[in-house]
């Protein structure tokens, strides 16, 4: 069986990634990236090595079952992690950005495929540039598009269809030799050695703290129907299921096993009193939102809760924490590494809120939560002062 094993024959998984529904000068028309992503797909597939098939490729246009049974967003992101090649028909379109309502501040889905690929591994993407499109530089586009500028990567420069499938074949071929030659696969763990995560890494506690939290208070007091006040420090008033809910923004600036780093956001919720004498009237929580520069576990979130019985999601974004008894709500987003991981990880919560139906029971529980911390408020007030 061993040595059946060795000798086994197992395609390359490559995935094309595009918006499918820009369009693209092939075959004498005008026809979708959707129409092309095809095209190449079978131009690939039809490579073969001592007639066997050496990639097998995958494009979402084939995958409606599946994306019916799992949600669409995390398939996708999903499977640029999972793909050996990772291939961008590249022209600036971020995409989809999950809600049409509040699109303005959000990472496109092609931005965050993209991102997942090259975080999880630099040297399995491959860029083929096709002339950008136009982007206000506040747009999810302009995001993408300066994303794209700032990891200085060569790309192959394309017009039509016909020369970005050519250009596709190279790549994948490319990246097939480049696999061969290291002789040990991708890294997993290879992805945040460049760029603004470099960056980022570089700064200290204080600094990383600061510049994180930025990015969360950024993209939050972005979204429709938000705002941001001055006082308490990086708190955004967010629409949740009706309520305007306080959300007060901060960051594990280290590994959550790092005392130093996690000691300086500690419980906040024990200052919610205070931070609710900040709160204008009719507004809900708070709600801590809490950038972690790494993974975050379960374990890991109750002991920052103090005490076990409560209500923990692990998911996509991180770790979701609910207290029913004192209504503490707490949202521990992992792998907050740089400006778009951030922005990623946060839509990917809010998106949660929206397709879980959580976003009602996260705003109830707010609500309760403004009353408990303003009876406390008033009750240290009013408690007479030691002599």
């Amino acid at each position: 069986m061993a040595g059946a094993d060795y000798f086994s024959i197992e395609p390359l998984r490559v995935m094309l990634s595009s918006h499918c529904r820009d369009r693209v000068r092939f075959r004498g028309a005008s026809r979708s990236m959707g129409t092309l992503r095809e095209a190449i797909k079978e131009a690939l597939e039809a490579i073969e090595f001592g007639g066997h098939q050496v990639f097998e490729v995958w494009i979402h246009e084939e995958q409606s079952e599946g994306a019916a049974a799992e949600n669409a967003w995390d398939l996708c992101v999903g499977k640029s992690r999972e793909a050996d090649v990772f291939i961008a028909l590249y022209n600036g379109n971020a995409g989809w950005t999950g809600e049409a309502e509040t699109a303005g501040g959000g990472l496109g889905i092609c931005h965050e495929e993209f991102q997942s690929a090259y975080n999880q591994s630099p040297s399995k993407v491959r860029l083929i540039q096709f002339p950008a499109i136009e982007a206000d530089p506040g747009s999810p586009d302009g995001r993408f598009q300066a994303y794209i500028r700032n990891l200085k990567l060569i790309g192959v420069q394309v017009r039509t269809g016909e020369e970005a499938v050519a250009a596709a074949g190279r790549a994948a071929v490319s990246a097939l030799l480049t696999l061969a030659r290291s002789g040990i696969g991708f890294d997993p763990k290879s992805g945040y050695y460049a760029g603004q995560a470099l960056v980022w890494s570089r700064l200290d506690f204080a600094a990383r703290r600061q510049v994180t939290a930025g990015a969360l208070v950024e993209f939050l007091s972005e979204r429709s129907g938000a705002e941001r006040l001055d006082e308490p420090r990086d708190t955004v008033i967010y629409p949740v299921a009706g309520e305007r809910v306080a959300l007060v923004c901060d960051c594990i600036p280290a590994a959550m096993s790092t005392a130093a780093a996690r000691e300086l956001v500690g419980q906040p919720f024990l200052r919610d009193y205070r931070i609710c004498g900040h709160l204008p009237g009719g507004v809900a929580g708070p709600v801590h939102v809490i950038a972690c520069q790494k993974s975050v576990s379960e374990t890991q979130a109750i002991r920052q809760l103090g005490f076990p019985d409560a209500i923990v999601v692990a998911a996509p974004f991180g770790v979701y924490v609910a207290d029913e008894v004192q209504k503490i709500q707490m949202v521990l987003i992992a792998n907050c590494r740089d400006q778009s991981t951030t922005r990623a990880r946060i839509q990917r919560f809010l998106h949660w809120l929206a397709e879980q139906g959580e976003g009602a029971l996260l705003a109830r529980r707010a609500v309760s939560r403004r009353k408990i911390s303003d009876l406390i408020a008033a009750e240290s007030v009013a408690a007479p002062s030691e002599t």
